[in-house]
């Protein structure tokens, strides 16, 4: 059954265009459904049976306040439920973080500090409220608008009544989300403060392949003033509330890593010469601050990315590697050869100027011209595969093209088979977006299947159709065939109101097999603002 949540207002929204269906990823969606019946067209395979949870977008403002950047949107989730006979449910609600808790209650957004900064712009009381708020803290009452991933780390809801994934983002702080209400659950660590501990993680963490090991890093900076820190590496066995860090090591500036790999024996850890400033962040006092976006910098005195891979079990460098300088949001792959190299593959940019991207500005993300305007300097990222040799060695670089009929379709969310993962691979999947296999739409979108071994591609696109975040694999239990399974992502229909349905993907033959909308029951159509990352559960 539907029902209403307070409206959101959003200053920006209208710059939208009334036909430009793609703009309502940038526009709050007000409404909640909790196991609300779809409509199925298609059939979807047996085996898929359990839970497709997105975190990502659901609100771009509140009360006289709106967000300059997509990325401060407030956290909403999407639940899609397989029920194994051919039924499907769907729930979506905001994540109640004690951030949205307090916007709610001052019918405005609570003065924090963001990846940009609030339209208008906050005056000097509540610029020094939004210091207070967002310095790290132990408890309950901090910023903690989770809106990137969600991790299971085995936990169930304080309660026991259901199970519990964790919402996180590239910091320490993560809030319980039960699987089955939605419902946000205070949780930390024991024994892991994310007032001592750093500020900096990855909203990404990996299993020991063959294991419900999770393994991940932060780093502690020096202090404010310093551009020096700690990085760390912690396990965390599954069902655990405690946290194991097995490796330290200082570096000489605090790195920003959005993905590591994780092999059977190694973790492996791409440090980007991408840095961040927390002395910056005392910046956000100034009435002309530009947010913590402008606390990311590259270094290009840098020739070289230095690359560690660490034994697991005993938390000693096994080897150190040089790559060319890349910048890395996303790692696909890594496995060990029986030579003793190890292979890591990862989607790259040149440099991190896509932090700074000025596409990712609400007033550009809702004018189709704006945002068909950042062709002109998008360089997309390649597939690159290294080839970690020893102790010492350069890196091998190889650049893996994706050419379909002679276009290039070059993509980022890359995904593998989760039976691979860890394990020599082929098949690599990722989106294409923006400017899908070189249109001149921002919003063109695809699906792309790439053989690393042959260079084979496959491609799903529709025109005027827009994929949301990255997408699930759901293995066919009964085939080792690396392909064997599907996709699910969700997607907008941008031919008509921008109904937003989940769509279900062969994974061998990159076609359709399902689609599953929802309607309410007055015949109402639902859109799904955007969603980044997510997490397939099986039942």
């Amino acid at each position: 059954m539907m029902r209403l949540l307070l409206t959101l207002t959003f200053a920006l929204g209208a710059l939208a265009s009334p036909e430009d269906v793609y703009s309502k990823f940038y526009q709050t969606s007000d409404v909640s459904a909790s196991s609300a019946a779809t409509v199925v067209s298609g059939n979807i395979p047996s085996y898929v049976v359990g839970r497709s949870i997105h975190n990502g977008c659901g609100g771009f403002g509140f009360g006289p306040h709106s967000f300059s950047h997509v990325f401060d949107c407030y956290a909403k989730l999407h639940s899609w439920d397989f029920q194994g006979d051919g039924t499907v449910t769907f729930s979506t609600q905001f994540m109640r973080t004690n951030f949205y808790n307090q916007s709610v209650e001052m019918d405005d957004i609570w003065p924090s500090i963001y990846f940009g900064v609030e339209s208008p712009r906050f005056g000097m009381k509540d610029r020094m409220s939004a210091m207070m708020n967002s310095k790290p803290a132990d408890g309950p009452d901090t910023f903690d608008n989770l809106n990137v991933n969600l991790w299971d780390f085995g936990l169930s809801s304080p309660d026991g009544s259901e199970k519990m994934v964790l919402a996180l983002t590239d910091g320490l702080i993560m809030r319980g989300v039960g699987v089955e209400s939605l419902n946000t659950y205070y949780f930390a660590f024991d024994d892991f403060s994310a007032t001592m501990n750093g500020t900096t993680s990855s909203a990404h963490p990996k299993y020991i392949p063959g294991t419900q090991t999770s393994v991940n890093y932060f780093i502690k900076p020096n202090n404010m003033l310093s551009s020096k820190g700690t990085i760390y590496l912690y396990k965390h066995e599954y069902g655990s509330t405690k946290i194991d860090t097995f490796f330290e090591a200082d570096i000489p500036s605090v790195n920003y890593m959005h993905s590591i790999s994780v092999t059977p024996n190694y973790a492996i850890i791409f440090l980007n010469n991408c840095h961040f400033s927390e002395k910056c962040v005392m910046s956000s006092m100034e009435k002309n601050w530009k947010g913590v976006q402008s606390c990311f910098s590259w270094d290009d005195s840098l020739t070289s990315t230095t690359i560690l891979v660490v034994e697991l079990k005993t938390g000693e460098i096994k080897m150190t590697s040089k790559a060319p300088p890349l910048f890395t949001l996303h790692h696909a792959n890594a496995y060990e050869e029986e030579d003793g190299s190890v292979v890591l593959d990862l989607c790259a940019f040149e440099d991190s100027s896509i932090l700074q991207a000025t596409v990712f500005q609400s007033a550009t993300l809702l004018n189709e011209a704006s945002r068909n305007a950042y062709k002109a300097e998008f360089v997309p990222p390649r597939y690159h595969r290294l080839v970690l040799k020893g102790d010492g060695k350069d890196a091998e670089e190889k650049i893996i093209p994706s050419y379909r009929d002679g276009q290039e379709y070059p993509f980022d969310f890359p995904l593998t088979n989760p039976k691979y993962a860890g394990r020599k691979h082929c098949i690599v999947y990722g989106q294409d977006s923006p400017f899908a296999g070189g249109s001149d739409k921002y919003s063109a979108t695809a699906w792309v299947k790439l053989n690393v071994c042959t260079e084979e591609v496959l491609v799903f696109t529709l025109e005027d159709h827009f994929a949301t975040g990255d997408a699930s694999f759901v293995p066919d239990p009964d085939s080792d065939e690396e392909d064997a399974g599907v996709l699910m992502t969700a997607w907008v229909d941008g031919t008509g109101e921008g109904e937003t349905y989940f769509r279900i993907i062969n994974a061998k033959t990159m076609e359709e097999v399902a689609t599953v909308r929802f309607k309410d029951e007055e015949d109402k159509k639902i859109f799904m603002p955007y969603a980044f990352h997510g997490i397939w559960l099986e039942n």
